[in-house]
């Protein structure tokens, strides 16, 4: 099986930004992985207790991350799991040290936070929609398994939007648009807008997944950016997966009245979200992405 690493990933740091270790199992999987694939790694341990739901304290949560980033010998840093707590370590981040190591960063869900907030600091090295645990350490077959490592691998080597396979496509707004992307969780960004962390969002193609809300919720979100302006500069949006909404139908129409109020190509379907495998996306770099009548998308 194709390692997802390239042979420029020496080491791989992985950090405890949000939640806690979910389950001893996935953790003894995703070693497994690791020793199987031949990746050398270090997970340090947080040296305070757990805070409520989340691995650590605030501070120590950055502490993780900021030595991870002083190490000279790791070349990539992986996310260990979502949930919450992102947004409340931001203010605790080395973000010169991130912007002087250029190294990249890997995280989705509760991770949308940091990306984002990185993106807004001018660092263009983060990819959404791989994280240690839900990559590595989730059950999985080996066909998905060589999905995922394909396209993280090929995203790593510096393709701007990877799929690990073709999805399902559905067109809103046909159009062809070469602009950067960010990609994120809906909800997650939403809690940026009106915070210093939230990027200027102008002339990029903002590409959204969520899980667990119902299309009503995900409206209430889609609403505030459109009432707060997002909408209107974005040159394209894309719609992802939205894993646990029971009502698919009026989600379908949400996205295409939201997709029309952008001023460039929108569609929906395409595999990035809480589901495995899921697309590895590089967030503030230039593609180009095609985007035809009949759900005909290229990228």
């Amino acid at each position: 099986m194709q390692n997802p690493f390239p042979e420029s990933i020496r080491k791989v740091g992985i950090f405890p930004l949000c939640f806690g270790f979910q389950k001893q199992e996935y953790i003894d999987t995703l070693k497994q992985r690791f020793a199987e694939l031949d990746v050398d790694y270090v997970m340090p341990e947080p040296r305070t207790p757990e805070f409520r739901y989340m691995a650590a304290d605030d501070q120590e949560r950055a502490r993780i991350f900021n030595s991870l980033l002083a190490d000279e010998t790791v070349d990539f840093l992986f996310a260990m799991r979502g949930g919450f707590g992102a947004a409340r370590a931001l203010p605790y981040i080395d973000w010169d040290l991130l912007l002087k190591r250029n190294i990249p960063v890997a995280g989705y869900s509760d991770m949308s936070a940091f990306l984002a907030s990185a993106l807004s600091k001018g660092f263009k090295n983060g990819i959404s929609g791989i994280m240690a645990e839900c990559t590595f350490g989730c059950k999985a077959t080996e066909q998905q398994l060589e999905q995922s490592y394909a396209s993280m691998r090929k995203c790593i080597e510096g393709k701007v939007l990877s799929v690990p396979y073709q999805g399902d496509y559905t067109t809103i707004t046909p159009g062809q648009v070469t602009a950067p992307l960010m990609a994120g969780n809906l909800g997650v960004l939403q809690t940026l807008i009106g915070t210093p962390w939230m990027p200027d969002l102008s002339g990029y193609v903002l590409i959204l997944e969520s899980l667990g809300r119902q299309a009503v919720d995900i409206e209430r979100s889609l609403n505030h950016f459109r009432q707060a302006g997002i909408l209107d500069v974005l040159s394209g949006i894309v719609f992802g997966s939205f894993s646990g909404c029971n009502d698919m139908d009026c989600l379908a129409e949400v996205f295409r009245e939201y997709g029309s109020y952008v001023k460039g190509p929108s569609f929906y379907g395409l595999p990035f979200g809480h589901i495995f495998p899921c697309a590895a996306i590089r967030n503030g770099v230039e593609t180009t992405i095609s985007v035809a009548p009949g759900g005909k998308v290229a990228f």
